[in-house]
């Protein structure tokens, strides 16, 4: 097997999101891989993962319990890291096989991020809908339930400037369900593989 590889590829206050691939496909093996390269990339050799009964990703003492979050597409692996708040990530790969963004936009996101949408070409259409995609998963597992409760929350209409932008943060006040927020997604491709998005979330107090 191919030796796994870690990079960061977000950041946002104290929170780090690493990339790791290729990864195992057992859960176990993808736990540790994370912990090994987010102990590298923060430079903190008692970072520790375990995972709670309700099968959540969690940190060992004297880190914050949900600083940790981990989402994984194929090979792909995206392990956040905060020391001191809760944090979520999410990773997509690109499928414009049958899908619709648009229409998936009008089902799941807020009205105005589908009236955003709904204008668009194909191609910045289905760009924007994935970059929307992540960064709500990524905020939603702050909350612990995930997209539980849908994908209406975060409302980002107000924030579509700055979620093209890769790696920019975005401030969010606390909605409904979610705490206040800072937020970055970013967009890579290498050649001849699909666009991958991804999404980091930090809880501010």
């Amino acid at each position: 097997m191919t030796a796994a590889r870690s990079e960061v590829v977000l950041a946002v206050a104290d929170a780090i999101a690493v990339l790791v691939r290729p990864v195992p496909g057992g859960r176990e093996e993808r736990d540790e891989a994370a912990q090994a390269a987010l102990r590298s990339a923060a430079q903190r050799d008692d970072l520790s993962i375990y995972r709670r009964p309700s099968d959540r990703p969690a940190l060992g003492p004297p880190y914050h319990e949900l600083g940790v979050s981990l989402s994984h597409r194929s090979d792909l692996l995206l392990a956040g890291f905060s020391p001191d708040a809760a944090v979520g990530v999410d990773i997509e790969a690109e499928d414009a096989n049958g899908f619709d963004p648009i229409a998936f936009a009008a089902d799941h996101f807020s009205k105005k991020e589908a009236a955003a949408l709904a204008p668009l070409d194909s191609a910045t259409a289905l760009e924007l809908c994935y970059r929307l995609w992540v960064a709500k998963e990524a905020a939603l597992k702050i909350s612990g339930r995930g997209i539980f409760d849908g994908l209406d929350e975060p409302d980002l209409a107000k924030h579509l400037n700055l979620i093209q932008i890769d790696g920019a943060t975005m401030r969010l006040e606390a909605g409904s369900r979610l705490p206040p927020i800072a937020l970055t997604v970013t967009r890579f491709a290498a050649p001849a593989e699909k666009p991958v998005y991804c999404a980091l979330a930090r809880e501010l107090s």
